[in-house]
């Protein structure tokens, strides 16, 4: 059983069940659907296969930054129609034109603007 559960990567209770599951279809005891439903179930690894990278505290600190940028650009979109004035205008546009190869919300920004004009 050890064996089994060190080969599948799973758990001792699932190395059971997994065996089980397999034992009552070969006896004809349960239908392929039920016997591929417990087998998915139970032949998830015990430990994920890749943990996401974690970021170190620069990293986190430009992407917090970035997350910030993204949202200031739907506020102001959200402002638009209540600064006419030209020079704020023209700054949020030349900035979401620094952005709009890397930020999907500057690009859509850009988008919304120039509809409106």
């Amino acid at each position: 059983m050890t064996k089994y559960q060190v080969q599948k990567e799973i758990g001792k209770t699932y190395a059971g069940l997994l065996l089980l599951t397999k034992a009552l279809y070969q006896e004809n005891l349960i239908t392929k659907e039920v016997y591929e439903k417990f087998v998915y179930r139970y032949s998830r690894k015990l430990v994920p296969e890749e943990p996401p990278p974690k970021l170190t505290v620069e990293q986190q600190k430009i992407k917090q930054k970035l997350d910030e940028k993204a949202r200031s650009f739907g506020l102001a979109y959200s402002q638009w129609d209540t600064h006419l004035e030209p020079k704020w205008r023209q700054w949020w546009i030349n900035e979401a034109k620094k952005y709009q190869d890397t930020m999907p919300e500057a690009k859509e920004f850009l988008r919304k603007v120039h509809e409106e004009n």
